[in-house]
């Protein structure tokens, strides 16, 4: 069995553990106490920052095709502030917008093994409260909004590179290049009033699918991915009108450091393209171009606990949202044996 009274520290992926003195992880790799454990600390980029709308699609998320030990939850509370053309769809007649949004969200995730790959299952639930203010038609209008915005559903899934491993197992595992997909289901149940330009949710399904690649080179990881945003109509739009929007196209690369076990930062960016909307058939001037940018960096502080804080901004070159963001998100991490 592992000695006892000694530590050991591994970060492959982001990921730390800590042999302590009262039991541990025998030679036959059973779970029976026998003097020592290991306690896993896993703080990788689980929380994130999202928002709803034109916005949320271009979300940056550092290390989402890092792998992880299957069996494990995570539990994240976020909140975040956003200054800007927040929440605006460029199909709506609002000039020289302003907003300050505060946003809280609770988020869980479970890993586990799909067909001997390692996969992530995760449930999020936002809530806003928002402030905006603008011309329409030449009228300067104020809009506020509090409530749900709308919950999301996410699938994570690595296809080579990565196998499905306990976290005993995982102890050995040192990750090259890995190869994943991601899903995301964007419910319409957010808070929603056909009789508001502006609104908290969408009143629509959105589906995103994507596909990235990670690289470990030392105690760096690039990763980049590429994916595609398709949505439902939007059959109560404002004025009983119908809202459709073509794909929205998106690409996007992170540059992660390790500085020790647990604790990390990353800078990364974003292009968004296409997304053109239609209001009852007939196009609008809404064709998106927009950069998104953003920097991370995530510390424990505990075993099983982690912080991190992240500032992103958002420009456009061709409609779409421009908007700052400053975050801060906590992680409770629990299971894996």
């Amino acid at each position: 069995m592992q000695g006892t009274g000694s530590t050991r520290e591994r970060e492959p992926s982001g990921i730390r553990w800590i042999l302590k003195p009262e039991s541990c992880i025998c030679a036959d790799r059973t779970t029976r106490p026998c003097g020592c454990r290991a306690t896993l600390l896993v703080v990788i980029s689980l929380v994130f920052l999202t928002w709803p709308g034109a916005v949320g699609a271009q979300e940056i998320e550092p290390r989402t095709y890092s792998n992880t030990p299957v069996g494990m939850n995570f539990l994240a509370l976020v909140y975040s502030y956003s200054s800007g053309n927040v929440f605006m769809d460029p199909a709506l007649p609002i000039e020289d917008v302003d907003a300050q949004v505060h946003l809280a969200l609770g988020r869980y995730i479970r890993t586990f093994g799909l067909f001997g790959k390692p996969a992530k299952f995760k449930a999020l639930v936002p809530w806003s409260d928002g402030h905006w203010d603008g011309f329409l038609e030449g009228e300067f209008r104020t809009r506020d909004a509090r409530g749900l915005a709308d919950p999301r559903l996410g699938l994570d899934v690595l296809l080579s590179g990565a196998p499905a491993l306990d976290a005993t197992d995982f102890r050995g595992y040192e990750q090259d290049l890995v190869v994943g997909l991601r899903f995301d289901l964007v419910t319409p149940w957010g808070e929603y009033d056909s009789t508001k330009l502006i609104n908290l949710g969408s009143n629509r399904w959105a589906f995103h699918s994507e596909v990235g690649v990670s690289k470990a080179v030392g105690k760096w990881t690039l990763e980049g991915a590429g994916g595609v945003w398709l949505y439902t109509d939007n059959n109560d739009f404002f004025g009983g009108n119908t809202f459709a929007q073509d794909p929205f196209f998106v690409v996007k690369a992170n540059v992660v450091r390790a500085v020790r076990p647990g604790f990390w930062w990353a800078v990364g960016m974003g292009y968004g393209q296409g997304g053109q909307t239609f209001v009852n058939g007939e196009p609008r001037n809404t064709k998106q171009k927009n950069w998104r940018f953003t920097a991370m960096v995530v510390f424990p502080i505990s075993p099983t606990q982690g912080l991190s804080l992240t500032a992103a901004s958002g420009r456009t070159f061709q409609a779409g949202p421009d908007f700052d963001v400053i975050a801060v998100a906590y992680q409770f991490a629990w299971g894996g044996r």
